[in-house]
């Protein structure tokens, strides 16, 4: 153990382009022992494969390098450690990247170490492997049945922390890794200075849930939170979050000092129902059973504490996500203002249909987003957006001649007031991934550190045990009639609801949750799985039937969640949605009116 005091660990990166100054900024802070960050997703997974091919040298994320450049200096001086996997597709290239760094800053005692085992692209590269490739979500579909001919680019297992662990326990100072989980740089870390064995469940889940909880960075000290007005106009250049890890695996959650926002019981709790799939969060090292947890207040500002969670031995596959080419997309924007938005729609709909009704297109959609106001104060308050949309397997079939031309003819013969983007580049051709969620034996992972010449290799878990796929899914187990609350108001539900949402590759979830403990009580029972349903309107009825919804709550948090399965149009990499990421659903659920308990409305609205 390097300490008997209590770890803490900074994040500076919640995703690929984040704040390009949050590790020096954490650096000079000078009170933490780890530095932290995830530069990955789903999404820039896909855009790295796609630039690998194109250069071999690349397929790393260069942000991470140049935070590091700028920060290496003050992190020698402050004795901090550096956990990233920001190596991406690459890890060796970034690794020598940061070597070269290290010798040229004349920091030439500095260990760097290398993490493999995400990239598994050369196992999925036979057909009897794409045979064996069951989809996350649908198990009765293997990769071969989905991919209609499509041949993989890159896969990625994500895998756990113990290869980083190893690494800090041979002294390395900075770590790269590639697709490890979000949470396995604070795992490996907490297990490192803690000593901890492979079977300290509780204490891993916890660690778990703390690298959940600061790995979006900022989302934890007051973005992308629902309570927001509280905090304005303070909530500018914001703050990276600091967990603080105690040898129970219980934390508190904390910030950097010295900038603004702000951390509470509530802006965290919107942070920990991000991005669940249910009360079972799944990871290569440790399950963590969330049922129980609790996020609480303490007597300092902008620090709270999070327990109540219990782990259990991980399942015997990692998450394994499959990139494939799967040809080439354009777009563009068309802009209607005035009266009669719904009208000029429908007829440029019916010219688009008619240009485009020989076309060659995989996917074409053409949405209106925004709806006309009365009396507008400006032109730009009165338009919205029709965006159009097309994905073709050869880019042939979605070049100027198929896509940019036939949308340019139409200008002359539009409606009335039309205008579109005029960045012609948008109606360009460019390829697109389409990403295949899967799971991989761990057992097959090769899962090793490399600190120069020398190679150890990380032992899969030595005890596991089987999930169901299927999510456990149930309604409030004591439902009270919604009347007892007494008379009701018509009002958006957000104005005593909190909610976040997010994705995982095609799937949504949402997570809801109130104020005061009376309210839980009515949000039980008035949040349904028909509910949502119905508060989704058209956005639920484009799906026909409509894709699984998966209920589950978390007392302790006063919170419901929703996992909506099949929801995103593929998932980022390839979704003909502006929000591929699911993050407006909740903020749009918020808006939909409801009749409210007035007795809950006069306490104020969030």
């Amino acid at each position: 153990m390097p300490s008997s005091r209590s770890l803490r660990i900074g994040n500076v990166s919640g995703a690929t382009g984040d704040a390009a100054h949050a590790m020096h900024r954490m650096a000079r802070c000078g009170n933490v022992d780890v530095i932290t960050g995830d530069w990955l997703s789903e999404m820039n997974i896909a855009w790295n494969a796609i630039a690998k091919l194109q250069d071999p040298d690349t397929g790393y994320e260069v942000g991470f390098l140049q935070q590091l450049e700028e920060s290496l200096d003050e992190i020698v001086q402050q004795g901090m450690k550096v956990v990233t996997n920001a190596g991406a597709l690459n890890t060796t290239a970034l690794s020598r990247k940061v070597e070269e760094l290290c010798r040229r800053k004349q920091h030439h005692r500095l260990v760097v170490a290398s993490v493999y085992g995400g990239d598994v692209t050369s196992k999925v590269k036979s057909s009897q492997a794409q045979d064996n490739l069951r989809h996350l979500d649908h198990t009765d579909v293997s990769f071969s049945d989905w991919s209609s001919g499509l041949t993989p680019s890159c896969a990625v297992a994500y895998i756990g922390g113990w290869g980083i662990t190893e690494a800090l326990r041979k002294g390395a100072d900075i770590v790269i890794c590639g697709r490890v989980t979000d949470a396995s740089p604070v795992i490996g870390a907490a297990a490192w200075w803690y000593d901890w064995d492979r079977t300290a469940y509780d204490q891993l889940a916890g660690a778990l849930v703390a690298g959940h909880l600061i790995e979006c960075g900022p989302y934890a000290t007051g973005a992308n939170f629902s309570g927001f007005k509280e905090f304005l106009p303070s909530l500018v250049d914001l703050a990276f979050p600091i967990a603080e890890i105690l040898p129970s695996g219980e934390c508190f959650i904390t910030k950097s000092a010295g900038w603004s926002g702000t951390v509470n019981k509530f802006n965290i709790t919107a942070q920990l129902l991000y991005e669940l799939q249910g009360e079972l969060y799944l990871n290569p090292d440790v399950v963590a059973d969330l049922s129980k947890v609790s996020i609480d207040s303490t007597s300092q500002i902008d620090r709270i504490f999070v327990s109540g969670i219990t782990g259990h031995p991980p399942p015997p596959t990692l998450k394994c996500m499959v990139a494939a080419e799967a040809g080439y997309q354009a777009e563009t924007t068309y802009y209607i203002n005035g009266l009669d938005v719904a009208a000029k729609a429908q007829m440029m709909k019916a010219q688009l249909s008619n240009a485009f009704r020989d076309c060659k297109f995989t996917k074409f959609s053409v949405e209106l987003y925004g709806s006309e106001i009365a009396n507008p104060r400006t032109q730009a308050a009165g338009t919205v957006m029709l965006r159009v949309f097309a994905q073709a397997r050869r880019k042939e079939d979605i070049s100027a001649a198929n896509f940019k031309a036939p949308i340019y003819s139409l200008r002359m013969q539009s409606y009335p007031g039309y205008h579109m983007n005029l960045d012609f580049r948008t109606m360009e051709p460019k390829p697109f991934m389409e990403i295949f969620p899967s799971l991989i034996d761990a057992s097959e992972i090769c899962h090793r550190v490399a600190i120069g010449s020398e190679s150890t290799d990380v032992a899969p878990p030595p005890e596991t045990k089987v999930y169901p796929n299927i999510r456990p899914s149930y309604e409030t187990a004591h439902p009270v009639p919604l009347d007892v609350f007494g008379p009701t108001k018509r009002a958006p539900l957000g104005y005593i609801v909190h909610a976040r949402s997010g994705d995982k590759a095609n799937n949504s979830n949402v997570g809801f949750f109130v104020r005061h403990p009376d309210e839980y009580t009515w949000l039980q029972t008035f949040l349904t799985v028909d509910r949502i349903k119905s508060l989704l309107e058209d956005d639920w009825d484009t799906h026909g039937n409509g894709p699984t919804v998966e209920r589950c709550e978390f007392p302790n948090l006063c919170a419901v969640h929703f996992r909506i399965l099949d929801f995103l149009d593929g998932g980022i990499a390839s979704s003909s949605r502006i929000d591929g990421l699911g993050k407006g659903i909740g903020e749009s659920l918020r808006s939909k009116e409801a009749d409210l308990p007035a007795m809950f409305l006069d306490r104020g609205r969030i």
